[in-house]
């Protein structure tokens, strides 16, 4: 979770999160990146089920990961739902694509739910769910209202076909019992419930803050930038800080020892 040390938010950080045959070979340690909040890359997750141990690939979880700024590959998984693995991801930026694609859900042969049950927002790119025998609801998810771009594909092919109906939610649902969040229109697709909006400045929904005594909202992700002392997202920086990009954030340090960190 993001803390806040000498006046300033600090984000946990990582890069590529691979999830592979190759990496778990060499002895992939996933407890290294549970804390990551911002995958600076891509995330893949492709264990190859059938050539090795199933118990040691289902138990990897990425508990804080917030924000992907690449695209999210998971396929070849035995995994039922990655509601465990991914219960915080809420936005894909897709500035790198998989052959067009930022989230790309294939040929996993268990899976009977996304469990994606807080991304809202995939701002760039493609997505493509195919060749999921058991895969149900991928056709209910109100797709437009995640997708920020408006010419974008949903390509969705040999999945479960028969299990569209969501049993328990007005619409739309990742699974029987969750389902999609919907924003008010007044919200313009950001919020943290249908009926408390999100930051102008905010992309991929906001949380609120338990570190400050008034709980303020903090934005998953920037449109533009962040100030680094407050954690707050603004348009441009005020004449008075200086402009830093880390790829990811334009954190302005100033008051923070009046240094670039």
């Amino acid at each position: 979770m993001c803390e806040k040390q000498n006046g300033c938010f600090f984000f946990s950080v990582c890069g590529d999160i691979r999830v592979t045959l190759l990496e778990l070979k060499r002895g992939f340690h996933a407890p290294t990146l549970s804390s990551c909040e911002i995958s600076l890359g891509s995330v893949i997750y492709a264990p190859m089920h059938f050539l090795v141990n199933t118990s040691a690939t289902t138990a990897i979880q990425f508990p804080n990961l917030r924000e992907i700024h690449g695209y999210m590959l998971l396929g070849y998984s035995s995994m039922h739902s990655f509601s465990s693995m991914f219960p915080r991801l809420s936005i894909i930026h897709g500035k790198d694509l998989y052959h067009g694609y930022s989230l790309i859900v294939m040929d996993n042969v268990f899976l009977e739910d996304f469990g994606l049950t807080s991304l809202i927002n995939i701002r760039q790119g493609n997505v493509i769910i195919a060749r999921n025998a058991r895969l149900c609801y991928a056709e209910s998810l109100r797709w437009n209202d995640i997708m920020e771009a408006k010419k974008t594909q949903v390509i969705s092919r040999q999945n479960r076909d028969n299990c569209a109906f969501c049993p328990t939610c007005p619409s739309a649902c990742w699974s029987p019992t969750q389902c999609q969040q919907r924003c008010s229109p007044n919200c313009q697709g950001n919020c943290l419930s249908e009926t408390v909006c999100c930051p102008e400045q905010c992309v991929g929904g906001c949380h609120y803050s338990n570190i400050t005594v008034t709980s303020s909202l903090i934005c998953n992700a920037c449109r533009n930038m962040r100030i680094y002392a407050t954690g707050l997202c603004v348009e441009k920086c005020a004449d008075n800080m200086l402009k830093v990009n880390y790829s990811f954030l334009f954190f302005q340090c100033f008051p923070c020892d009046n240094r670039r960190l």
